[in-house]
């Protein structure tokens, strides 16, 4: 029974110290190209958007369970008014946890979008404004389009979570598997 104690033990630690040094941290840096008008900029996205920030929450992104880790901050916007692109009357943006823009929820703003793989996204190098009202961005780039159809998007941002729960997975795996081992152990005694 103690051999069996001191393995488990011996399993159990050396799975926690591989899981822990097996998240190494990449550094990141960021260059934005020099910027030309407003009208130039909205050439290089998908579009543009102008509405209020309903919600802010930030997601941690991982590919696998040992992938690189990285904070998404997801913001719900009640669009007002877009342009080059028509989309819903709520619409969920992904942006820069990093170097982001630092967005309040109550206030209205005017930013570029891109889709990529079915998401909308800001990128940090794109010009963001924040406006009391859409005529800034009327007069620069007509009157856009209303939203196409009337959405409520705030279901989808319940389960963002920002923290890392894969420790927490490991660590009950780790429990349930040592329970069985001492079960067995506990019935082979009592039977022996």
């Amino acid at each position: 029974m103690e051999k069996l104690k001191h393995r488990l033990f011996t399993i159990i630690f050396l799975c926690t110290t591989i899981f822990f040094f097996a998240n190494g941290q990449d550094v990141k840096a960021l260059s934005c190209a020099e910027k030309g008008s407003l009208q130039e900029e909205l050439d290089g996205y998908t579009g543009a958007i102008y509405g209020e920030i309903k919600k802010i929450k930030v997601d941690l992104k991982q590919e696998g369970i040992t992938g690189t880790k990285e904070k998404v901050r997801y913001i719900l916007m009640e669009v007002e008014r877009s342009w080059k692109t028509e989309v819903d009357s709520q619409v969920i943006v992904a942006t820069d946890y990093t170097w982001g823009f630092n967005f309040k929820e109550g206030s209205k703003y005017f930013i570029f979008i891109s889709e990529m793989d079915g998401e909308l996204s800001s990128s940090p190098c794109s010009t963001t404004i924040e406006m009391n009202n859409f005529n800034q961005a009327t007069e620069e780039f007509g009157e856009g389009f209303e939203p196409k159809q009337q959405v409520n998007l705030e279901h989808k941002m319940r389960f963002m979570l920002e923290q890392d729960i894969d420790l927490y997975i490991v660590l009950a795996i780790i429990l349930v598997v040592s329970s069985v081992f001492i079960l067995r152990a506990r019935i082979k005694r009592k039977r022996g």
